[in-house]
């Protein structure tokens, strides 16, 4: 019971330093509690609801964004009639001020997004992206916010991949128009002399974040997203500070900026664990309570003989239940789709197998070589700069050059004989890689109407016990 009441201590300590506001006439603290990357983690948002709260008690000039990345990741959230709205209706009751879109807002498609941006009482705001369509509401690039004479500004940036749009199913952006982050930012460089605080509201990751902190010293501060970057310590680049929280509502941040008259004079950022907090809010509780309440995600899918941890385990058994769905030669599943770190030993309800696949995407088949295979492995290395193609009916030795770039890939089949260079393959792939990732196949894709998900439920009813432990399809060799 001591150390628990020493860790709540602990966690206190941050909120307790904090005035009611302006300590004197010319002095004034501006705290913007930020969250990124929250996938639907409602089961996190009674104690978010109870910290808020604490810290408002606390301090008068308090606003609380989103980085984007609302979505996508929880089965409640996601398979809801509205799909979507459970995150919106608990964001209204938290009094969330904005959120920028994140590359996860597109994944329902421009029609549910557009309908879930009307329910919010909050704003979202997003300078790179423009709709084509009519549709869809004219979302402002920033927003303006003033504490007395103190006036700061939230610039709204989303992710957008090279080909130029998010990473997500392309065909969920055909009504879009998309900037690179960076470029557009520049155009709208003039908002810190119309402010004494301007900060980037940022989905595009740490990396480019510290690219357009060198680029854009006026920037205050970068409130980031995207990376899951868990920054304990705020990175300070080119004067510019950089905050990022991880993902699924781990951590709380607190970006706290001290002002002098209408100066600047400090930055700092605190992560509060939400784990441990010593209470929680019991409405906001009820309502979570009610949306969980779904039996239809309580039924046993299946039973794993042993619990699977990490990309190889988990995406072989992803691989293998949609080689064994189509009846394919090979499969692969990416990295990316894999969107939890491990599944446990014994029973696995419908809930646990889309939140490990929340996207369900189609299965589709590509004919191959193994020129082809190497290709699309290759890709995905660079793209996510780690072993990224978890296969099933092969494995790929990925053999790296001491500057990481890819020297050669190896095939080997699971009797450890090459296939056949001359062959062509039929590889079940899902449609969100054959539609973003650049690699080439003989003939076009074709849908087989079959599921990611619908492959590893009926995967799991068919098998008396999964064991997938110990699998590695995938190999990164240094030289």
């Amino acid at each position: 019971m001591k150390n628990i009441f020493i860790l709540y201590l602990l966690i206190l300590l941050p909120l307790a330093g904090f005035n009611q506001g302006t300590k004197s006439k010319s002095s004034t603290e501006i705290v913007i509690l930020h969250v990124n990357d929250m996938h639907c983690r409602i089961d996190q948002f009674p104690v978010l609801s109870a910290m808020i709260q604490d810290i408002k008690a606390k301090h008068k000039n308090v606003i609380l964004v989103s980085a984007g990345d609302l979505f996508s990741g929880n089965p409640i959230v996601d398979k809801f009639p509205e799909k979507g709205f459970p995150m919106i209706d608990l964001m209204n009751a938290l009094s969330f001020d904005v959120s920028t879109l994140g590359n996860h807002e597109f994944d329902y498609g421009p029609q549910v997004l557009a309908k879930r941006i009307s329910e919010a009482k909050f704003t979202f705001i997003v300078a790179n992206m423009q709709p084509k369509i009519k549709d869809f509401p004219q979302l402002q690039p920033y927003k303006n916010y003033k504490f007395d004479k103190i006036k700061l500004v939230l610039l709204g940036i989303t992710q957008v991949e090279p080909q130029g749009y998010p990473d997500t199913r392309p065909e969920n952006c055909k009504d879009f128009d998309f900037t690179q982050g960076i470029t557009k930012v520049k155009e709208f460089s003039w908002l810190s002399g119309k402010s004494n605080i301007f900060t980037v509201l940022s989905h595009m990751g740490v990396q480019e974040d510290s690219l357009l902190a060198t680029q854009l010293p006026e920037i205050v501060a970068i409130i980031g997203g995207h990376s899951h970057t868990v920054l304990q310590t705020p990175m300070k680049v080119n004067g510019v500070t950089i905050v990022q929280t991880g993902c699924y509502l781990k951590y709380l941040g607190m970006l706290t900026i001290s002002l002098k008259g209408k100066k600047v004079i400090s930055v700092r950022d605190t992560l509060l664990p939400l784990k441990g907090y010593f209470h929680s809010d019991s409405l906001i509780a009820k309502k979570v309570d009610t949306y969980n309440n779904n039996k239809e995600f309580k039924k046993i899918a299946g039973y794993l003989g042993t619990a699977l941890h990490g990309d190889n385990e988990l995406g072989g058994l992803m691989a293998d239940a949609s080689l064994r769905a189509v009846k394919a030669d090979f499969s692969f599943q990416n990295s990316g789709g894999i969107r939890i770190t491990e599944l446990p030993a014994g029973a696995i309800t419908i809930k646990q197998i889309y939140e490990l696949d929340p996207f369900a995407n189609e299965i589709m088949i590509c004919k191959m070589t193994t020129a082809q295979m190497r290709e699309l492995i290759e890709y995905g290395y660079k793209k996510e700069k780690k072993a990224d193609m978890i296969s099933a009916g092969i494995n790929s030795l990925i053999y790296l050059n001491p500057d990481k770039s890819v020297a050669k890939i190896e095939l080997l089949l699971p009797n450890g004989s090459a296939p056949d260079e001359n062959n062509v393959y039929k590889v079940a792939i899902n449609n969100y890689v054959t539609s973003s990732y650049k690699f080439s196949k003989t003939g076009e894709a074709i849908g087989t109407g079959i599921t990611t998900t619908d492959a590893l439920i009926r995967l799991l009813s068919l098998i008396k016990s999964v064991n997938y432990s110990g699998v590695v399809s995938t190999k990164l060799i240094t030289k």
